[in-house]
Order: C-alpha cells, then sequence, then structure tokens
C-alpha cells in the first residue's frame, strides 16, 4: 500500500513538472526563504531577513497557500524545524526551540496580530489552532529573546501574525470538507482597492474530526475580523482591527503521569482589539495604539472520580479575563543609524469565584529603547527594556547583537539578550483544581494550587549565526544556548501531604542546540528546503522535548496550472520520557481553475504512518481535505 501511494505521488508531481509554465519574474523570486524579505517583528524597525541579527522565519501568504495549512497551530508544527507539536491534558501547544510548553498551559513564547500581544492573562498562553489563515498574509518568526521590545512572555522568541490588509486584497469565499465531519468555511468581504477607507469583514467556521483512532478529539473553531484603514503614512493613518476567537475541543492528552481525559472539553472565547494611529514626520515617525482583550475560558473536566470512568459527571470550571493597555513609541532615521523609544501600560484582571477565590489585578508599566547602527560592515544593534509589575516586582531585559557582512553571499551574526516569562494568574492563584496521578496502575487525585510567592522565569541566551547565499542555494545555521532560572513546573507543597501540589520556582537548567536551514532552487517552478534542529535538554526529569526535528518540503509552483507541495516531518511527535520518532507526510495540490477560483486537496498522514499526538494518545490515519476558493 505504501509503494502505490509513492508511486502516485511521484506520478502526480512528474506530471505537473512536464507541464510546467514558462519561468516568470515573480516565480524566479526565491519561493522559501527569500533573503531580501523584509521583516519587522525582531526590532519593529525594517530589515531584510539577510541582515537580522538573530534568526528569522517567514511564511508568506504563497507558502501558506501551498502548505494546506488551516490554522496557525497546523502552518508552524508542520513547516517550521525549530517547532514542535505537542497534545497536553488540556490544550494543544507549541514549544519553540526546545523551550516546551510550562505547567501544560503557558507556551514560552508571545504571539502578536499586527503587533498586538494575545497571550492572555489567565494561562498566559494563546491557542494557534484558534486562529484561521485564510485571513493571513503572512507570519514572521524571531528567534531568540525578545523582552527587549516586547516584555513578558517573549522567552524563547516572537510570533507575529499579520493579516490580509493590501491593496491586493480581494473579497473571497473559501470552503473545504474531509470524512467523519469536518469542514471549513470561510468568507471574507473587503471594500475595492484604491479607497482612501477600507474595511474587511472576515469571518471562518472550521471543524476538525481530529484523530480516527481516538475519540474526543475534536476541534471547532469560530472566528470573526473586522480591520478598518483609513489615510495615509505622510498625513496620519488609522487602523481599528477586532478579533473574535471561539475555540471548543476535547481533551485527550497525556503528560508526565497523568491520565488521559476521554470526556474533559475545553472552551475558549476571546474578544481583541486594537486601534493605531501611526504618522510619519520625515525622517521621524510616531506611532500610538490602545489595545486588549476580554473573554473567558470554561473546562469541562472530571473532578470528583477518576475520568475513565464510565459516565463520570463533569465539572464546570469557569475563568473571566480582561486586558487593557495603551503604548506609543517613537523612531528616528539617521543617516547611519536607527533610534526607538517607547512607552507601554497594561492593565489585567482575572476572576474565577471557585478557582481563583474571587478577583485579582495587576498592572505593568514599561519603557524601552533601541539603537541600531550602519558602521560599514557591520550592522549592531543595542536594546533594553524596563517593566514594573505590581505582582512580582521589576525586570530588566538588555539584549546585544549585530550582523557582519564579510561579503555580498556571506553574513554571520551573533545576539545575547535576556527575558522573561510572567507568572500567569492561574499559576499565582489557581485552587481546587484536580488532577488523576496513575500511582502504581491506580488513579490518585492529585490537587494543584497557585503560589502568589512566584518569581519571573527568566533565561539568558546567546546565539551566533551565518547565512551564505548562492544564486540558486542558500544556507543558514545557528548555534544557540539559553540558561533557564526560576523555572515554573508543579511539585509537592508538603513532602508529608504528597497529593497536594503547587506551582513553584524550583529547576534551573540548560537548553542548547544548532539549527540549519537549507533551500534549493532546482528549476525555476522547483524549490526543495530541507530544515533541521538539535536541541538538547539540562532536565533530568519532567517533561523534555524531542532532540531532533526535521522537516523537508518539496514545492513545485507556476501562475497558471497546477502547484503542489509535499512535506516530510521526523519526528512526527517527540515524547519527554520515551521517543516516539516516526515520519508524518502530508500533500497539499493547488489547481487555479481561473484568475479568480481554485481547487485545493490535501492528504495528510500520506503513508498512513502510526504515529503519536501525545504519549497513549495515537495520531489519525490517513485523511484528505478537499477546499474551493472564490475570489471576487
Amino acid at each position: 500500500m505504501r509503494t502505490r501511494w509513492s508511486l502516485a505521488v511521484v506520478g502526480m508531481l512528474g506530471c505537473t513538472a512536464l507541464g510546467a509554465a514558462q519561468y516568470t519574474s515573480e516565480t524566479a523570486e526565491w519561493l522559501f526563504a527569500d533573503p531580501q524579505e523584509v521583516v519587522k517583528t525582531a526590532t519593529r524597525t525594517e530589515r531584510t531577513v539577510a541582515e537580522s541579527f538573530t534568526t528569522v522565519r517567514v511564511l508568506s501568504r504563497r507558502e501558506i497557500e501551498l502548505s494546506g495549512a488551516q490554522t496557525i497551530q497546523e502552518l508552524l508544527e508542520r513547516m517550521v524545524a525549530e517547532f514542535e507539536g505537542q497534545e497536553s491534558s488540556q490544550h494543544r501547544f507549541l514549544s519553540m526551540r526546545g523551550a516546551y510548553s510550562a505547567s501544560e498551559f503557558n507556551e514560552r513564547m508571545l504571539f502578536l496580530l499586527d503587533g498586538q500581544p494575545l497571550n492572555d492573562p489567565i494561562l498566559g498562553n494563546f491557542p494557534a489552532m484558534s486562529l484561521s489563515t485564510h485571513d493571513v498574509e503572512r507570519v514572521e518568526v524571531a528567534f531568540g529573546p525578545g523582552s527587549a521590545m516586547y516584555g513578558p512572555n517573549a522567552f524563547a522568541g516572537v510570533v507575529n501574525i499579520i493579516t490580509q490588509q493590501s491593496d491586493t486584497q480581494r473579497s473571497s469565499l473559501w470552503s473545504g470538507y474531509t470524512g467523519r465531519g469536518g469542514y471549513n468555511a470561510s468568507l471574507r468581504w473587503i471594500t475595492p482597492q484604491g479607497a482612501p477607507t477600507r474595511v474587511s469583514v472576515q469571518t471562518s467556521f472550521w471543524r476538525d474530526p481530529g484523530s480516527d483512532r481516538i475519540r474526543n478529539n475534536d476541534s471547532t473553531v469560530r472566528t470573526v475580523r473586522l480591520a478598518f484603514t483609513q489615510g495615509t503614512p505622510e498625513r496620519g493613518q488609522w487602523r481599528v482591527n477586532y478579533l473574535y476567537s471561539d475555540l471548543e475541543r476535547g481533551q485527550v492528552g497525556m503528560r508526565y503521569n497523568t491520565y488521559a481525559t476521554p470526556q474533559d472539553r475545553s472552551h475558549w472565547r476571546t474578544h481583541y482589539f486594537q486601534v493605531e494611529y501611526s504618522r510619519e514626520f520625515g525622517k521621524f515617525s510616531q506611532t500610538s495604539r490602545l489595545y486588549g482583550l476580554v473573554g473567558d475560558i470554561v473546562f469541562h473536566k472530571v473532578q470528583s472520580v477518576p475520568p475513565f470512568v464510565p459516565n463520570a459527571p463533569l465539572t464546570r470550571m469557569a475563568w473571566q479575563q480582561s486586558m487593557l493597555a495603551t503604548e506609543t513609541y517613537y523612531q528616528w532615521r539617521l543617516p547611519t543609524a536607527q533610534l526607538l523609544a517607547g512607552v507601554d501600560y497594561r492593565y489585567m484582571r482575572a476572576s474565577s469565584g471557585n478557582h481563583f477565590g474571587g478577583s485579582h489585578t495587576a498592572h505593568n508599566l514599561a519603557l524601552y529603547a533601541q539603537a541600531e547602527w550602519q558602521l560599514g560592515r557591520w550592522r549592531p544593534i543595542l536594546g533594553a527594556r524596563f517593566d514594573a509589575h505590581s505582582i512580582y516586582g521589576n525586570q530588566f531585559s538588555p539584549r546585544v547583537g549585530f550582523t557582519y557582512i564579510a561579503h555580498e553571499r556571506h553574513r554571520f551574526r551573533a545576539s545575547l539578550g535576556y527575558a522573561f516569562r510572567a507568572p500567569s494568574f492561574t499559576e499565582l492563584y489557581l485552587r481546587n483544581y484536580i488532577v488523576w496521578w496513575n500511582f502504581l496502575g491506580n488513579p490518585v487525585p492529585i490537587s494543584v494550587e497557585g503560589n502568589p510567592q512566584l518569581r519571573p522565569e527568566t533565561t539568558t541566551t546567546w546565539e551566533f549565526g551565518y547565512r551564505l547565499l548562492q544564486p540558486h542555494w542558500q544556507l543558514d545555521v545557528a548555534f544557540f544556548s539559553a540558561d533557564l532560572k526560576h523555572v515554573v513546573s508543579v511539585f509537592p507543597r508538603d513532602m508529608n501531604q504528597p497529593t497536594r501540589r503547587w506551582y513553584q520556582n524550583l529547576h534551573q537548567f540548560r537548553v542548547w542546540g544548532y539549527t540549519a536551514d537549507a533551500v534549493f532552487k532546482l528549476s525555476p517552478c522547483w524549490t526543495l528546503q530541507v530544515g533541521y534542529m538539535h536541541v538538547r535538554h539540562g532536565v533530568r526529569v519532567d517533561y523534555k522535548p524531542a532532540r531532533h526535528r526535521a522537516v523537508f518540503r518539496l514545492a513545485y509552483y507556476k501562475e497558471r496550472g497546477l502547484s503542489g507541495q509535499l512535506v516530510f516531518n521526523y519526528p512526527a511527535v517527540g515524547q519527554g520520557f520515551i521517543d516516539a520518532y516516526a515520519w508524518n507526510t502530508y500533500l497539499n495540490l493547488i489547481y487555479p481553475q481561473d484568475d479568480r477560483s481554485q481547487w485545493n486537496l490535501r492528504i495528510d498522514n500520506l503513508f498512513n504512518v502510526r504515529t503519536e499526538m501525545a504519549r497513549g494518545v495515537p495520531g489519525g490515519r490517513r485523511s484528505l481535505w478537499f477546499s474551493y476558493q472564490r475570489d471576487w
């Protein structure tokens, strides 16, 4: 069976190659990892990828379409070797360069939507599977500590999700279907191009049936987004963004030594909003924004009896949260330097009568500054941020780095930075929360409690990288090392009461490794990208990420006719106490019917490899997604 599928794939791609269109200027560009791509996430100033002082990955709109990914979660864990996807007991999270999820919830990375922080106050994370890719123009990922610019939670890096707001955006409909009740639908309306005021409304509905080898693994996502833009940067520009995200999913994962949760459900509902005004005054510019979120999180969990008991009663566990923030920053562009300075204030609130003992508030005031220079072949950068938080005190986050252009084809970079992850309200104040522990084959209820005395996790990280640029291929390698202190995890509160556990700052360890990314233009239409990450962990106990991650992407793209991408992932998932290495393969084919319509076929787990999403949680068999998109 596997051989027949392999021959089918080779045959489809081979026929595509025989029908290749004429080489055009557009397809002559780099399909993956364009070194001249301009990014702003790492520094908030415009820099090309080739001149970045830290590792940067960009997923353009074309790459997103070729991937077939329907959510940000799928896009990152399938396309970027430095990300590892894991199914925990509560949600599906991402690990960035071995900085795995803290305490089941908090990814040690910061998510942004058009520059607005998305990490919530209750759990400290953003469920990346709750955002559709249909309205996303590009995703920029800056690896390494980012607290010097963004403050809390920019621990291992920053993921900036940039929505479609360019002049090429058009109204469109996107719909699709897969077996076992999975389907998607997305509709976007936007005012005509060239209008002084542009308004865009987009809504999406997506249901993933999940693995067919285990129950209670489905996800349902509903989103609504409104975007408003008026004016020009030279005369002043207003931008308004609103996003409603509604994610409901089953919980089946197992981490540490807990039991599977085949009946538990979770529900995230969040409203995000941002009002931004920016204006340029020659070499000087100002940006001001008001942003925040409001929403709730509800768990339906088995708490009174072990979760595997038939018809076990579910306890409704609800939390409410809100955040209101304002930020202003200024930029000066000098002949050989760029300066940036800003101030950021955030007010946060979270409440739960049963699980927080009421409501809790916190506020954070921050000042930050950054300077970049162009000194011959050198591009040094220096930045720092000071955060004053009402609960855990003050944090100072500096960073320094440089890029050295030895030759137009040879670029060296280095960086050293300090970052911190703020304790979430859950880690500080949680109570009345039960996890079922497997002790010698017997279910034991473990009570998990918050700790108001927690300190922020901190990291001191350095990176050294090299980029080689050739006309038809390029190579990027990086070595990194992160010393983590005050790492938060769940430990016994009293050795005489082993069933009572709470969050503590106990761990201090190092994560180190290297990454390599190579891109080859095999022909005008064929591109091959190979990404690899090796990571080592100084943790003898507790969850650990996989040591090896590899992503192979073979893509065929032309402006007309059939295009496609074949992706190999290794491992499909990595375990902490055991290794579950295996290949997983994804095939995505795109056929434009005309200039405004296209069909899409996505095949997951192409060779039907038996893999796992988490320890004891089997992944699904081969599945097919059929989608159709129509632009107006």
